[in-house]
């Protein structure tokens, strides 16, 4: 079972979607998490720990025991995945994570950390609410309420932040640093250190994910075709430098790239 909401009002400007997740045991035991520049809370509802590697050829876990906040990532992260599961979690809009995670979310770059680290107690209430829900969409609701009332006292969204994700965004696949940050009207410094306090990623580092990001569900929905020319379209200089940054991002070659499902193209299965 998935189930997606995605919210409105005023917690649509900092969060793309809350979710919830129940299965059983997959034939994996890990996958590759590919990056989205986006920071996310995870609370496990079923299991009481996540599991986390550093490297996909580590054995040693990190088994981390309740709610996780995952850092904005410029590379892939590899998660356990044994068992059955049942978890819910918070995927944040760009610069939306600021409001719940404060001045965090630079040093949580490529990182998951217990979210108890960053809330302290209020982060094991949230589990034990969210466990005592009942149901899947009563859990949802809840966890949106808990969000609302967190955002009362949050200060609001960098407009000088929001409007350089909105310009990024406006063509992924040619988006580039300098021209928006002159509009901006802020120095190289300024601009960098605004950008990635809000975010977790310097604007280069974010452009690149953006690009990546916008590049995937074409792969997942229709597979490998002519690396040269998706190279053009998806705003690379070249094939080499397509397969580059799909390394440097997802660890692996574009023409290796299969994801679990076409509708989780961030999702990689690992060996068994």
């Amino acid at each position: 079972m998935f189930l997606r909401h995605r919210p409105s009002g005023p917690l649509a400007l900092y969060v793309d979607c809350l979710w919830y997740s129940e299965r059983g045991a997959l034939p994996h035991t890990r996958e590759r998490s590919l990056p989205t520049g986006c920071a996310d809370i995870v609370v496990p509802l079923l299991q009481d720990h996540l599991i986390r590697y550093d490297t996909e050829q580590l054995t040693h876990a990190r088994r981390l025991r309740g709610a996780v906040v995952q850092g904005a990532s410029d590379r892939f992260g590899v998660r356990g995945t044994e068992g059955a599961s049942a978890v819910i979690g918070v995927h944040f809009r760009a610069g939306g994570a600021v409001a719940f995670l404060g001045g965090a979310l630079p040093e949580l770059r490529n990182r998951t950390e217990l979210l108890e680290d960053v809330w302290g107690p209020a982060a094991r209430e949230l589990r034990e609410t969210l466990q005592a829900a009942g149901s899947p969409r009563g859990a949802l609701q809840l966890l949106r309420a808990q969000l609302l009332q967190r955002l009362r006292d949050a200060a609001p969204p960098d407009p000088l932040v929001a409007a350089a994700i909105d310009a990024f965004r406006l063509d992924p696949a040619r988006a580039r640093v300098e021209p928006v940050r002159h509009d901006s009207g802020c120095t190289p410094a300024q601009f960098i250190r605004r950008f990635e306090q809000a975010v977790g990623l310097t604007p280069k580092r974010y452009a690149r994910v953006l690009r990546f990001g916008v590049l995937l569900p074409s792969l997942a929905r229709c597979g490998p075709r002519d690396w040269a020319q998706i190279a053009v379209g998806a705003g690379y200089y070249d094939q080499s430098h397509l397969i580059h940054e799909f390394r440097a991002l997802a660890g692996m070659a574009p023409g290796a790239y299969v994801p679990v499902q076409a509708d989780q193209p961030t999702h990689v299965a690992l060996g068994p």
